[in-house]
């Protein structure tokens, strides 16, 4: 019971747009299959390389550090600014594709990943930890594919992504920056 309500509420958090989403969104660009699969198990990495640490470790550093907390958010904050930039135009062309890097950094970023470690993780005597990583990584796997298709559905299979949907997706990652920042302080 505790695995289906933890799938749930992550799923319910993943789902909804946010860095990572766009990103994913925008990556399916050019999309191959080999390219997917990749793209894939770099969120499910990036996010269990956050959540896990974060369920165990960084919860009572950073509820005694709020410092801290305000870094971690500043630091999403302007790396998601970056992306905006990138995707707008500032310092590449219109022909660059998104990146397995950006896509990692992005999601080690993500302020998704410390909510699931900090607050929705099930503890160790209601379910087995495995089982709870096993969960979790299915359900990035599930959440980031519905992303993918979705780009692929409004993107097309063009090998250049077009300039509204470059600027929509700057704009939207502008958006996250400003909310990250403003949540920050």
């Amino acid at each position: 019971m505790y695995l289906l309500a933890f799938a749930a509420g992550v799923f319910a958090l993943l789902i909804l747009p946010g860095p990572t989403n766009a990103i994913l969104a925008m990556a399916s660009q050019g999309l191959t299959a080999g390219r997917a699969i990749m793209l894939l198990g770099t969120v499910a990495c990036a996010y269990l390389a956050i959540v896990v640490p974060a369920s165990g470790l960084a919860g009572p550093f950073l509820h005694e550090h709020p410092l801290a907390a305000q870094g971690v958010k500043l630091a999403s904050a302007t790396w998601v600014f970056y992306l905006a930039l990138r995707l707008w135009g500032v310092g590449s062309s219109p022909k660059e594709i998104v990146t397995v890097r950006q896509l990692a950094i992005t999601t080690l970023l993500n302020p998704k990943a410390l909510i699931i470690g900090l607050t929705m993780m099930p503890s160790a005597q209601d379910v087995s930890v495995m089982a709870a990583i096993v969960t979790l990584a299915f359900v990035v796997l599930l959440v980031s594919s519905i992303w993918l298709s979705t780009g692929r559905i409004v993107l097309g299979s063009e090998k250049q992504m077009p300039l509204l949907a470059r600027r929509c997706g700057s704009a939207t990652l502008l958006l996250f920056s400003a909310v990250l920042t403003f949540s920050a302080f």
